[in-house]
């Protein structure tokens, strides 16, 4: 797990020669990050949360690397950062690399995460939503594994819930067979309605 335990959080913290080259491409968004988490945060706070960001970005940078590393996934699939792109069909994956998870934690969405909220509570919160981005990245990287397949089901789940609708609807078509005290009594009022009629 990497950490920001080079300094205080100060522009040194994210501009200080080791750190920049550890964190490569990230560099200018967690910097843009630590900047505004320490207008909410203690400088141990800011630390402990960037850290913990930039692991999440890590962690989806490895899973879609992953996928990307794969010939076939690059052949079936564009990428660009958001989505994986069929080539030759509509639709689309999301799944946000590291760089663009970081970006899409603009200044005024970080804002609103800690207006009117405890700090505690604010991280804690932040962290659930970028943490969705890595599981989805995650199980886009174990289903491709798995089964060439990107969505966020394995095949095998997504054809029994197909299947398992498909039936449903099917037994709605095809009215329930009466139990014997229903057909006794359906007997009975179609006789009193033909006495009535």
């Amino acid at each position: 797990m990497k950490s920001f335990e080079h300094g205080g959080v100060s522009s040194d913290l994210v501009c200080s020669p080791g750190l920049r080259e550890a964190l490569g491409p990230h560099q200018k968004q967690m910097q843009r990050i630590v900047k505004e988490l320490s207008e909410f945060l203690s400088a141990h706070e800011v630390r402990e949360t960037a850290t913990r960001v930039y692991n999440l970005a890590l962690e989806i940078d490895e899973d879609i690397g992953r996928i990307l590393k794969d010939s076939l996934a690059r052949r079936l699939y564009e990428y660009d950062g958001q989505f994986f792109t069929p080539r030759d069909t509509r639709g689309f994956h999301v799944a946000f690399d590291g760089l663009h998870l970081l970006r899409s934690l603009s200044d005024s969405k970080l804002a609103g995460y800690f207006r009117g909220r405890e700090k505690h509570i604010a991280v804690r919160w932040m962290l659930d939503e970028l943490g969705k981005h890595a599981w989805v990245a995650k199980r886009r990287r174990m289903n491709w594994e798995e089964s060439n397949n990107l969505g966020l089901l394995p095949k095998d789940v997504l054809d029994a819930i197909i299947k398992d609708a498909l039936e449903r609807e099917r037994d709605k078509a095809e009215p329930p067979e009466l139990s014997l005290e229903e057909r006794v009594f359906l007997r009975s009022y179609e006789a009193q309605m033909e006495r009535h009629g």
